[in-house]
């Protein structure tokens, strides 16, 4: 294992646990900050690569609440806020316990979802945010695919043979 290799989470979720009500979608609290993986990811340059959309595009959960969600390891929600909804992986948090909360790292996934208000300080709030995080099918994008997605940068293709995960045809439309 490398340096930037991050360890297996280790699945320790019980739905079988007394506690455990199930639901569909859970209230928390999102908080966000910084992650030594999702930093290795940015200094070597993989930002556009799948291991920075699994160090970055993670909500971390406490065991009980992904319980009560009915997720394991690695399973695809959503999570939204009154400033948008982006789709991500969740994995056990090593910080348990902190049922109610979710962490995810500081980045584009999180952008997403933060308010932009900056309360003249320059800096939005990445901490305490309101939201709701409920279990989906849909897969997480890659990050140059969320930014085409969420500023519209490049005219929609008829298919997805365009997404920008991959290299560009020469003849796509800039606007």
């Amino acid at each position: 294992m490398t340096y930037v290799d991050k360890p297996p989470v280790p699945n320790v979720v019980k739905f079988d646990e007394p506690n455990a009500k199930k639901r569909n979608k859970l209230e928390v609290m999102l908080n966000t900050g910084s992650d030594i993986y999702q930093g290795a990811c940015k200094k070597r340059g993989s930002t556009l690569k799948d291991e920075y959309r699994h160090a970055s595009g993670t909500a971390y959960m406490d065991p009980r609440d992904m319980a009560r969600l009915g997720v394991k390891n690695w399973d695809k929600a959503i999570v939204k806020t009154a400033w948008g909804e982006v789709v991500v992986f969740v994995a056990h948090s090593r910080d348990a316990p902190h049922e109610g909360q979710i962490f995810i790292c500081k980045g584009p996934w999180a952008n997403v979802i933060v308010s932009p208000e900056t309360y003249c300080c320059c800096d939005p709030t990445y901490k305490g945010v309101p939201a709701s995080i409920e279990k989906t099918d849909e897969e997480p994008l890659l990050m140059a695919d969320l930014m085409a997605e969420v500023y519209q940068k490049y005219k929609k293709a008829e298919d997805d043979s365009n997404k920008l995960g991959k290299k560009p045809d020469n003849n796509i439309d800039w606007y």
